[in-house]
């Protein structure tokens, strides 16, 4: 660029305050925001169940600029985006600013203007893991142990969303993602409802219960976590009464997820007289769920393939191996993830690589900043708002 003498320099603003002498000096133009709404209902899915919470569920949904109630012509595809473990509906908007990072996309004309919904789905151990909590294996039948998160989102969120929001009411327009468990939820409720779903995508999220590499020695899923619960507990391996004594406690996020987990998958059958992997949620609380592996550390053969009937990967090659031929695929992990779900990814993105539209372990930046659970997930949620919206068509008849 050629530098501008002093002269040529006042030159140039003396004419150009001649020359607008007879305007309104330029006023930057705001852009366009989008606008949160926040409501609730009662969820049938969610009520009566054994660990007794709150049925009354808040939903986040973002509507786009320009989105207009009385406006019933115009429709937008919908992103279903499913918060991690321990979050609620708040999740994106507090952590990872959702409606800024939607309004630059819109604005930008990056993407189209799309409608994303956030619900809450926490429960009293962090989080119903986006399952359908049993109830026969409970004691309780037609009572689930742990609510019918699945159906929560499926059936009730969704025909809420649809029936009072302007959407296209098509699984082409309707995608669904999510980050840790919500990136586990996304993937399952995909696969479990195709008929909903026409894209997904997963952030950092449990994909391989099972998963093994021959290159990463010792890593074994879900298992490989283990030690870790152990260790939150002071507990030894063979120590029956530390072992018994494990409990879920904020300060202990690896023992916390086990207990969500199994609440979820494998809550203890009070009519069942084998205890040896029963564990109190609460105290006080006359109901239990059964861990996946023993006193000794080892892996309980009941329990165990309990918990892989609800691993995505396992699902995958049992039942679910078309499911992504008609459905669009994201997955990505740091590859320093706190709880290897990198590796789970990776495990499962080898599984899919035949059917993966995007797939990335990814560090952090000049490898300064390790890219673990939770860093970058900005950077990635951007990421995934583009890839939704290749995957939307860019024109509907109405």
């Amino acid at each position: 660029m050629k530098k501008i003498t002093g002269l040529a320099l006042i030159l140039a603003l003396s004419l150009a305050f001649v020359s607008c002498s007879d305007r309104e000096l330029p006023v930057d133009a705001e852009e366009p925001s989008g606008l949160y709404y926040v409501f609730g209902f009662t969820s049938q899915a969610l009520s009566n169940n054994i660990m007794e919470d709150f049925p009354v569920r808040e939903i986040l949904v973002y509507a786009p600029p320009g989105y207009d109630t009385y406006d019933h012509r115009t429709r937008y595809p919908v992103l279903y985006l499913l918060h991690g473990y321990t979050g609620d509906h708040n999740y994106y908007r507090g952590l990872y600013g959702l409606a800024e990072t939607m309004d630059d996309l819109i604005n930008s004309g990056e993407i189209q203007p799309m409608i994303v919904v956030v619900p809450d789905a926490s429960n009293n151990l962090g989080g119903g893991f986006y399952t359908n909590s049993p109830d026969t294996l409970s004691g309780y039948p037609g009572q689930s142990f742990g609510g019918l998160y699945q159906d929560f989102i499926c059936n009730e969120v969704v025909d809420s969303i649809d029936a009072n929001y302007k959407t296209i009411a098509h699984r082409d327009f309707r995608g669904i993602a999510g980050h840790s468990m919500g990136g586990y939820g996304a993937v399952k409720l995909s696969m479990l409802r195709n008929d909903l779903f026409g894209s997904v995508s997963s952030m950092s999220g449990p994909l391989g219960f099972n998963a093994q590499f021959g290159d990463t020695p010792g890593f074994h899923g879900l298992l490989t976590l283990i030690p870790g619960v152990f260790l939150e507990n002071n507990c030894t391996p063979g120590d029956a009464a530390a072992y018994y004594a494990i409990m879920p406690a904020a300060d202990k996020p690896l023992t916390s997820m086990f207990f969500a987990m199994a609440a979820a998958f494998t809550p203890h059958n009070p009519d069942n007289p084998d205890t040896s992997v029963a564990h109190d949620i609460f105290p006080g609380r006359q109901f239990q769920v059964d861990l996946p592996f023993n006193v000794d550390g080892d892996v309980d053969t009941t329990v165990w393939p309990l918990w892989l009937a609800n691993d995505v990967s396992t699902m995958y090659m049992s039942v679910y191996s078309g499911v992504f031929d008609s459905t669009d695929l994201y997955i990505d992990a740091g590859e320093q993830d706190d709880f290897l779900f990198d590796l789970q990814s990776r495990f499962f993105g080898v599984l899919t690589a035949e059917q993966i539209d995007f797939y990335e372990i990814y560090s952090g930046p000049g490898n300064v900043l390790e890219a673990d659970h939770l860093t970058f997930i900005n950077e990635r949620l951007r990421n995934v708002f583009i890839f939704h919206d290749q995957s939307f068509e860019p024109e509907f008849e109405q």
